[in-house]
């Protein structure tokens, strides 16, 4: 099969195409799965450039995490069948597996993928589960959101995207944090009722009310800024927070998150405001399946920035590393 996949850590140009890559093998309760779109997530490249753990990753990789396509083959008695329409999380984006979803075929648990609603197109699909899922997971210990002020950092990216269209769908309100250049993006898209320009404005200065919870998908010293913002009976969301992997690298960066997650988890178990740390749990019944039932209401929308044909995942990886994408990059493997 074709699939882009890097042999080494490095720059955007170690993801190459490959035309004779061998097919993944399908396991006992798992799908075989003809991609058709894909989606690009930060994961992706911060793995390429091996910005997470190296020893776990096997090489070569082909990334990807997010995958809409037809079956090809499933368990015999499987709820699925050959020619269904699905959309899901392989849950092999980062470790121990060479297969994600960059390339013709791949692998996924039944209990990952779910029927594409209708009216939503393969790359519309393939843009939703592991950013939305992840906004969900974040925000699900102060689910219902219902009356609540929330607070979402990065707010026209792919997280954050979809965790101001979950916060308005539930009837909070929601301010971001975005450039100048996104603000009717934010507000008149997504429904944010706030958008912050930080460019020009301090996000603690915005307004002077307390929030019941905070999103953070920057990290760095927008955590500790943040956190003083919220009511002691709060909740601060922190996303695989980057800050001190960007500033700190791969070696001393992840011992420095260790610890002040760590920290803000006991802080928050004395004193308050609850602190969380979200690692995405790739199941479906961890949020996709409410997510579906939005997504079939309306009350969830897909920006796509940009479609690419899998023969230009190094170019999505460029664009993606830029963080000038507004919503989500889409690889196109397969014609609809």
């Amino acid at each position: 099969m074709a699939a882009a996949a890097f042999r080494s850590f490095g720059p955007p140009s170690v993801l190459q195409l490959e035309t004779d890559f061998p097919r993944p093998t399908r396991r006992k309760g798992e799908l075989l799965i003809k991609v058709v779109a894909a989606s690009i997530n930060p994961i992706d490249w911060k793995t390429r450039k091996g910005d997470v753990p190296r020893f776990a990753v096997t090489r070569p990789k082909i990334p990807g995490g997010d995958v809409a396509g037809l079956v090809e083959e499933a368990d015999p008695g499987s709820q699925f069948k050959p020619g269904d329409r699905v959309f899901g999380c392989n849950g092999n984006q980062i470790f121990w597996s060479t297969y994600g979803t960059y390339a013709e075929y791949a692998v996924a648990h039944e209990d990952s993928v779910l029927p594409i609603p209708e009216g939503w197109s393969f790359n519309e699909a393939a843009a939703v589960p592991l950013a939305a899922m992840t906004a969900w997971q974040a925000m699900q210990p102060s689910m219902p959101l219902q009356g609540k002020r929330v607070l979402v950092h990065a707010g026209a990216g792919g997280v954050g995207s979809f965790a101001i269209q979950i916060a308005k769908a539930q009837g909070a309100w929601v301010a971001t944090t975005c450039s100048g250049r996104n603000a009717g993006f934010v507000t008149e898209t997504l429904g944010a009722d706030l958008a912050i320009d930080y460019t020009k404005q301090k996000f603690e200065d915005a307004t002077a009310e307390p929030y019941d919870l905070v999103v953070d998908l920057i990290g760095g010293d927008y955590e500790w800024r943040s956190l003083p913002l919220l009511k002691r009976s709060g909740h601060f969301a922190n996303i695989l927070n980057s800050g001190f992997l960007h500033q700190y690298g791969p070696v001393k960066g992840p011992a420095l998150l260790t610890y002040y997650t760590a920290r803000g988890m006991l802080l928050g178990a004395i004193s308050g405001p609850r602190y969380t740390f979200t690692i995405m749990k790739h199941q479906a019944r961890h949020g996709l399946a409410e997510l579906a039932e939005l997504m079939k209401a309306g009350k969830l929308k897909v920006t796509i920035h940009e479609v690419l044909p899998l023969a230009e995942a190094a170019k999505a990886h460029e664009i993606s590393e830029t963080g000038r994408v507004r919503g989500k990059l889409v690889l196109q493997v397969a014609k609809e």
